[in-house]
């Protein structure tokens, strides 16, 4: 169902049904999408190597722990780098050098539940080379530039430049 997801995701950014089968980084989430299958069905070795295609054909590292809702869309995926506990509540696009992914053992409660790495909700853009670390929760509708580096919360409908500087939409 998930990559029924990430399917229609790409299908929007594109004028026919059948455009998003030639976008290469569609495929790099089916590879991630039995890779998580895997990991949850508790065939590690299993999962580790089909996370180690992705590694190795796209030069993408999506941890096969990494909670992603379907509609993760990849654009110039090379250097994106998303760790074991990352969540995604919603769809969201990412860019090339774009890093998810925990800060020194930090922890935080979100909703009842110990995070460690980033949770992104609805519809989120992260850029260019940009850095997202540790237990942070991004609102809907955020956009982060390109090389910003993000350690904090960001309220619903911002975009965030820089090193932690929020600008409101």
């Amino acid at each position: 169902m998930s990559f029924l997801k990430d399917y229609q995701a790409y299908a929007v950014h594109s004028n026919s049904s059948l455009k998003p089968l030639f976008k290469i980084h569609l495929y790099c989430m089916l590879i991630f999408r039995i890779s998580h299958f895997f990991y949850r069905i508790k065939l590690i070795p299993l999962s580790k190597i089909f996370w180690f295609i992705n590694r190795i054909f796209f030069s993408i590292d999506i941890d096969p722990g990494a909670r992603l809702r379907g509609g993760v869309v990849i654009l110039h995926g090379t250097g994106i780098v998303i760790g074991r506990y990352v969540i995604a509540k919603g769809d969201f696009k990412i860019y090339q050098g774009a890093t998810l992914g925990g800060n020194n053992e930090k922890e935080a409660m979100y909703e009842g539940e110990l995070i460690r790495q980033p949770v992104l909700l609805e519809n989120c853009t992260i850029g260019i080379n940009c850095a997202v670390l540790g237990p942070i929760v991004l609102g809907k509708n955020v956009a982060v530039g390109a090389n910003a580096v993000v350690t904090r919360d960001v309220p619903d409908s911002a975009i965030v430049v820089g090193s932690n500087q929020v600008l409101k939409k």
